[in-house]
């Protein structure tokens, strides 16, 4: 087996990469009017999920004030939902109890009738 050597990078165009996205969202069958800008949105909003401050969020991301948190952030303050909605006010992280249930094999062939392939 021969190797080939690493391809020079080329940069890629904003039209190949906004038409590339878009085939991928288009399976699924997910719309959206930025299909370039998708990507920057979801890694915000991870970030924001596993509680990484703002300041660094934006630092990634290269964004000002105005638009991490008009674009990119959801509109809920995380520390004052989740004390509401009875989740500990310490540490970082949380589980759903429900997440750690092991549904019963029955239901779960009910649900996904090729499981077992």
């Amino acid at each position: 087996m021969k190797i080939q050597p690493p391809r020079q990078a080329q940069e890629w165009s904003y039209s190949s990469h906004r038409e590339s996205i878009g085939k991928a969202l288009s399976s699924p069958v997910i719309r959206s009017n930025k299909k370039t800008h998708t990507n920057c949105g979801s890694s915000a909003r991870m970030a924001s999920n596993v509680c990484a401050n703002v300041d660094q969020i934006r630092r990634q991301g290269r964004w000002n004030n105005a638009t991490i948190n008009g674009a990119y952030l959801t509109n809920f303050p995380r520390e004052l939902v989740q004390p509401m909605a009875g989740f500990p006010t310490y540490g970082r992280f949380f589980y759903l109890a429900r997440a750690a249930l092991n549904a019963p094999t029955s239901l779960c062939k009910k649900l996904f009738p090729a499981i077992g392939e």
